[in-house]
């Protein structure tokens, strides 16, 4: 099945299927998702994206407290 955005319906539908709690979809192209508890968004980490997101945010904050 090829990569696309998913709807919100499609998200909440595959949360309630496979009763997870962190979302990873690799069928599904967007990197931030609505989150399932409370206001905001959360990552997809089936999206390549968000791990290499992640990596940056690790290299930056191991970069900037090398001195440390």
């Amino acid at each position: 099945m090829a990569r696309r955005k998913w709807t919100v319906d499609e998200i909440e539908e595959y949360r309630r299927m496979h009763g997870v709690i962190v979302y990873f979809n690799k069928e599904d192209s967007n990197l931030f998702i609505p989150k399932s508890f409370g206001i905001g968004f959360t990552l997809n980490w089936g999206n390549p994206i968000a791990w290499l997101l992640i990596l940056a945010t690790i290299g930056i904050v191991a970069f900037l407290n090398h001195d440390k």
